[in-house]
């Protein structure tokens, strides 16, 4: 689930096997998911209880979990909520606290939005921006009220619509806070062009909370004019692409949308996930690139298939080469041993006397009389004897022939072992230009 980007599922995965069986890996495993899902304070909290529990000598993975874990302390930011009556605290809609607090809240470093109720007094919700490494004190003075006013969390898929409560605009999601309204009925609405409107009605009391999520259809009905086409063309084949949490499977040849943003999503295992707002104007093809960028053991496994794939290939290519040029030597030194058995054979045959079946062999200075059938047998043999060793030396020129050409395609047909460092190492800005399904792309790429 996490190559896969799922991250949420692995968490929730890892969480449930560390309560069946606590295991110090698994504190690891659940830092390494917080960190890549952007939250370092729980990816800090896992670490240091892998760290406290881990023995043995498992120094690599340790090493690792440190420079994990200190990496992601430099993202956490420190916050002291003052009010000036008890209030309970949330951080991004999720409770915290209880001022007075005893200790800072620990949140990720960036946008926050600060939000303080208290039993009468109205809800006051406070925006605010923390860099890492700082620890940065607000101050919130509540306002008593006699009837508390409820809170409207408002989202909607795709993003992008305007938002109504009781006929009146509230803004368009996604919104960066709940929206404060009189308790009572209420109708909310949300509009966006090339949807249908969609409503919702609800009741609130004091001080409550609503919540409210439209899933947007699209108007089959409107005009063909007001709609773009995206295709997105992937660095990589079998990227899963969905546009506004629905997986459109013809993307890549191109998916007619409504225009203005959507919200895109490009997922492969073992490649990280990449998000994308896109804005589309009406009328208008869109061509889109997108470059994934593998993890750290895609990228380690892709280049050790490479290096493997070249070592084979030398191997090959030169055992074959060895094979041709020794099994052609050797054939070549074998022509003698065919001429001279075969002349052999010629004289045996010259010299046969039909008649008495005797044949006069030269015996150096001397000529014998023997049986011919017999020596006949044996200059033949001969022959086919030297004839073989020939003809296997060709055959283990021809073996090696062919392994060397198997070695040689290994070779040149073996990928960039450095196709996924390039990026990384590269120094400055540079460009790299490619095609795909008929767009042509253009990289741009600097180091900050």
């Amino acid at each position: 689930m996490f190559e896969k980007g799922e991250t949420a599922s692995a968490l929730a995965e890892f969480k449930r096997a560390n309560e069946l069986v606590p295991n110090p890996l698994v504190l690891y495993n659940m830092g390494l998911v917080y960190a890549a899902m952007s939250r370092p304070v729980d990816a800090v909290d896992s670490l240091d209880a892998y760290l406290a529990q881990a023995t043995g000598p498992q120094r690599a993975q340790r090493h690792h979990a440190e420079e994990v874990r200190a990496e992601q302390a430099t993202r956490i930011a420190k916050l002291v909520v003052k009010t000036s009556a008890p209030a309970s605290i949330d951080v991004d809609g999720i409770q915290v606290g209880q001022t007075p607090l005893t200790t800072p809240i620990r949140v990720a470093s960036g946008a926050h939005i600060v939000g303080a109720q208290a039993p009468g007094y109205l809800a006051t919700r406070r925006e605010i921006t923390l860099p890492g490494e700082a620890t940065q004190t607000i101050e919130i003075q509540l306002q008593a009220a006699a009837a508390r006013l409820a809170q409207l969390w408002i989202s909607s898929s795709p993003q992008g619509a305007e938002i109504l409560v009781n006929g009146k605009s509230v803004g368009t999601t996604p919104l960066s806070a709940s929206i404060s309204v009189d308790p009572g009925e209420l109708q909310v609405e949300a509009r966006r062009a090339g949807y249908l409107r969609a409503a919702r009605i609800l009741s609130l009391g004091d001080g409550a909370r609503g919540d409210v999520a439209f899933a947007l259809e699209e108007d089959v009905t409107a005009s063909p004019s007001s709609r773009s086409l995206l295709r997105v063309v992937a660095s990589e084949p079998g990227v899963e692409i969905a546009v506004d949490g629905i997986v459109r499977p013809n993307a890549g040849s191109g998916v007619s949308l409504p225009q203005g943003r959507h919200q895109l999503r490009v997922t492969l295992a073992g490649f990280e996930t990449v998000d994308r707002a896109v804005d589309l104007p009406p009328g208008n093809e869109t061509p889109l690139a997108v470059i994934l960028v593998p993890t750290a053991q895609t990228r380690e496994r892709y280049e050790a298939s490479v290096h493997t794939r070249k070592v084979v290939g030398w191997s090959v290519l030169g055992a074959g080469a060895v094979l041709a040029i020794g099994g052609a030597v050797y054939a070549f030194t074998r022509f003698k041993d065919v001429s001279d058995s075969r002349s052999y054979l010629n004289q045996v045959l010259a010299n046969e006397n039909d008649a008495s079946n005797t044949c006069y062999i030269n015996q150096g200075p001397t000529y014998q009389l023997r049986g011919c059938d017999a020596i006949k047998a044996d200059a033949q043999n001969r022959v086919d004897s030297a004839v073989l060793k020939r003809n296997l030396g060709f055959v283990g020129a021809g073996v090696g022939v062919l392994a060397a050409g198997v070695g040689g395609y290994l070779l040149l047909s073996a990928s960039d072992p450095k196709r996924y460092r390039r990026e990384a190492e590269a120094e400055g800005t540079h460009a790299a230009f490619w095609l795909g399904d008929g767009i042509v792309g253009v990289t741009l790429a600097s180091r900050f």
